[in-house]
Order: C-alpha cells, then sequence, then structure tokens
C-alpha cells in the first residue's frame, strides 16, 4: 500500500508541474493608486533595479533602484493611474534586473475604473476553472458568470448600461472581444460565453467592463487554460511529444500497480496456502488442546474460502477431515 501512496503522489506532482501558471499582477483601480510589487532575493546582496518594458501612461514606477540583502524580501512601488488618461485596460511588464542579469519578468495588467464617485455600474466575475472551461470540437469556450451592478440606482435617468467581454493574452493581444446592452435596475446576474476558437495560449485575461456615459466598471480575472489544452486534441504547434510523453507516463503508472498489487495478493496466497498444509499435518496429543487448534484452522479455512484463496472443492475435502478429526478428539474427552 505505502508504493501504491507513493506512485499516486508522484502522479499529482507531475500534473501540477504542468499547470504552474505564469506569475502576473493583475491591478484595479480607481483614481490614482501606489501598489508594491515584492519579489524574494535568493542569491547574493546586491543593488536591483526595475523598469517598465511599454511605458504605458497608466503606470509609473516610485523608484527604480533598492539594495537587498540575501534572502531577503523587495519591492517595487507602481504608482497607477492618474486623472490625465482615458479609462480601460493597460498592459505592461515590470524588469527586475541586477547588473545586466534579468531576475524577473512580471506581466502587469491594469484596469482602470472611474472614480468611486462618477462610477455607476460595476461588474465583476465569478469563474470556475473546474466547471467554466469547455473543449468542444477541438475550440476552447469560457463560461463564466458575470454580474453587474447599479450603483446609484436612485438616479432617475435610463438603467441601460455598455457591456464589453474581452480575452488577451498576458502580452495584452486581443483575442476576441463583443459587446452589447443590457438593463439593470439594481443587479442582474447571467453566463457568457467566450470561444476562444483552436487557440495556443495558456494563459489568458479574461476582461468584463461596464461604460455608461463617464462612468466606466471593470473587472479581470486570469484564466489557465493548460488543464484543459492538455487533454484537448493537439492544434497547432503543440508538440506530440508532450502527449507521447504523457501516454508513457501513465501506461508505467498501471504497470507499476498492477505488479505491486499482483506482488501482494500472490504473497498473501503463499501464506493461506502453508496455512492449509499445516492443517493436513498437524496430530494432536492432547484432545483439548487439538481441538482449539483445529477450532482456529477451520477459522483460516473460512477466511481463505471467503476470499477465494481456495476452491469449493478444497474447502469441502479440507473442512471434512477437520471434522472427522474432531470427532475423534471429542471421544477422548
Amino acid at each position: 500500500m505505502k508504493e501504491l501512496v507513493i506512485v499516486f503522489v508522484l502522479c499529482l506532482f507531475f500534473v501540477s508541474a504542468l499547470e504552474i501558471p505564469h506569475t502576473v499582477e493583475i491591478i484595479t483601480a480607481r483614481g490614482s493608486a501606489v501598489f508594491p510589487i515584492s519579489f524574494f532575493n535568493s542569491g547574493t546582496a546586491g543593488t536591483y533595479t526595475a523598469q517598465l518594458e511599454e511605458t504605458s501612461p497608466a503606470l509609473r514606477l516610485d523608484s527604480r533602484v533598492i539594495n537587498l540583502g540575501s534572502e531577503e524580501f523587495g519591492s517595487f512601488n507602481l504608482i497607477v493611474g492618474n486623472d490625465e488618461i482615458a479609462r480601460g485596460i493597460y498592459f505592461d511588464n515590470l524588469i527586475i534586473s541586477r547588473g545586466s542579469e534579468i531576475v524577473q519578468e512580471i506581466p502587469i495588467v491594469i484596469g482602470l475604473e472611474s472614480r468611486s464617485s462618477e462610477i455607476e455600474y460595476d461588474v465583476s466575475i465569478d469563474f470556475d476553472a473546474n466547471s467554466d472551461i469547455s473543449i468542444i470540437s477541438g475550440e476552447t469556450v469560457l463560461s463564466p458568470l458575470v454580474n453587474v451592478y447599479k450603483l446609484n440606482y436612485n438616479n432617475p435617468g435610463s438603467n441601460g448600461v455598455a457591456l464589453t467581454f474581452s480575452v488577451y493574452s498576458l502580452d495584452g493581444d486581443l483575442i476576441i472581444s463583443t459587446s452589447e446592452t443590457v438593463s439593470v435596475s439594481r443587479q442582474a446576474s447571467f453566463e457568457h460565453f467566450f470561444n476562444l476558437g483552436l487557440t495556443e495560449y495558456e494563459e489568458v485575461i479574461m476582461v468584463v467592463s461596464a461604460q455608461k456615459e463617464d462612468s466606466f466598471g471593470v473587472d479581470l480575472s486570469q484564466v489557465s487554460l493548460s488543464s484543459s489544452l492538455l487533454f484537448s486534441p493537439p492544434v497547432g504547434s503543440r508538440t506530440p511529444r508532450l502527449y507521447f510523453g504523457i501516454f508513457i507516463f501513465l501506461i508505467s503508472s498501471i504497470a507499476i500497480i498492477s505488479y505491486l498489487w499482483y506482488n501482494k495478493y500472490n504473497g498473501q496466497a503463499k501464506n493461506w496456502k502453508a496455512e492449509l498444509q499445516y492443517v493436513k499435518k498437524t496430530q494432536f496429543s492432547d484432545a483439548a488442546k487439538g481441538l482449539r487448534k483445529i477450532e482456529a484452522q477451520k477459522s483460516v479455512l473460512d477466511r481463505a474460502y471467503s476470499s477465494r484463496y481456495i476452491s469449493k472443492d478444497s474447502y469441502d475435502a479440507a473442512i471434512n477431515e477437520i471434522n472427522k478429526l474432531s470427532d475423534r478428539l471429542k471421544k477422548r474427552l
């Protein structure tokens, strides 16, 4: 049993190793705000610098250089948003380096909303990675639950709000986008379907926004497609060696489990056989002691027969011998 547990743990480790998502910082802000981005220095002490790859107008660094000791955490402060830029979705990449060596690259995704005093509608995404990802004829479909909230429902104006549903890559490439107008008096929830087609992306950003005049609310969710793509038909440039390796791994696991299981029960069968041989060879000098041993051996036969280690004919023959011997011993008492 211990060997089976070890094999099972190795299987879990193998699967989990295939599903490690990218480290992405997703930030939703209303107006201007400061967000620290932390990292760990596992090497020697030194000076670390940071820079933004895209120089997004929605993002800037508070400071670019820090000194960090060995085995310490450090952080760079990101200043997000200002009143001069449009509300929307922005992408950038934070590069942390030490000298000429790049230590870490962190994708940054920003959802810049209207100020709290200006926003009339907001949205949220409820997404379950176990049930809301489907592969249909090789095409990946996401089906989250979208919630829309009217924050100022005392406003006597129209209840119509424009919703935009988008999916981006981690680099900011737009994969799919649709829009529709809905009427929400207070709150509404509905399922929305994103058909990504024959996608090769393993990580995407799902975005839902609600806009009415100057009000803009948004919610973002990172989605890992690697678990669903792992068992979907090969598409495009996905290497077949990955699938072949998984197949070999599963076959090997089944073979190991079957071998261990066979050895376990083969050993038990040998023990039962030895017990049965002992029953046939036993002779008793003391009648009372002999009867107790016979009862114990009869119990062994019953368990062996119930576990199907011996046939019915063998069981009946052994029981007959025991009964005859038991009758002879009882006459001595």
